[in-house]
């Protein structure tokens, strides 16, 4: 499956549904690796394992940026990110599957600083739930 067509809406605190962010242009990995900790008895002739805690690691989104006008996704979000305000985020692929978490985003600009180079929009999320997947129907 291509990641062509994924979307990322934002729903805000004043809002009952969610909204898609313009211009997205890369998504993360979605990886929730679990820690392992090693929980070895002294009788035992190789070590042994838990599967600890997960950790989604860095979540950073790269949106497209032309210029900061209203309706951008810098715009929707900066204040947001400025207050540290929770915000309800849910990635959407095209077969159906979402993936639907809260986060703290956090805007900035990623740039090379010369001559046809693009800048771009990151916003990282601080996750701050468990992230619920949906399966399509």
């Amino acid at each position: 499956m291509l990641a062509n067509g994924i979307l990322l809406g934002v729903k805000f605190p004043e809002a009952e549904q969610f909204v898609d962010l313009p211009d997205l242009k890369t998504v993360p990995d979605m990886n929730n690796e679990k820690e392992k900790v090693e929980n070895t008895p002294l009788n035992a002739a190789n070590k042994r394992y838990e599967p600890g805690i997960g950790d989604y690691g860095d979540m950073e989104y790269t949106f497209v940026h032309t210029k900061n006008a209203e309706g951008s996704a810098y715009r929707m979000l900066r204040s947001y990110a400025d207050s540290d305000t929770v915000l309800e985020f849910k990635e959407t692929w095209t077969d159906g599957t979402t993936f639907t978490y809260k986060a703290i985003p956090s805007v900035g600009f990623k740039r090379g600083g010369g001559t046809n180079t693009v800048v771009d929009l990151v916003v990282k999320m601080s996750l701050q739930s468990d992230i619920e997947v949906t399966d399509p129907v």
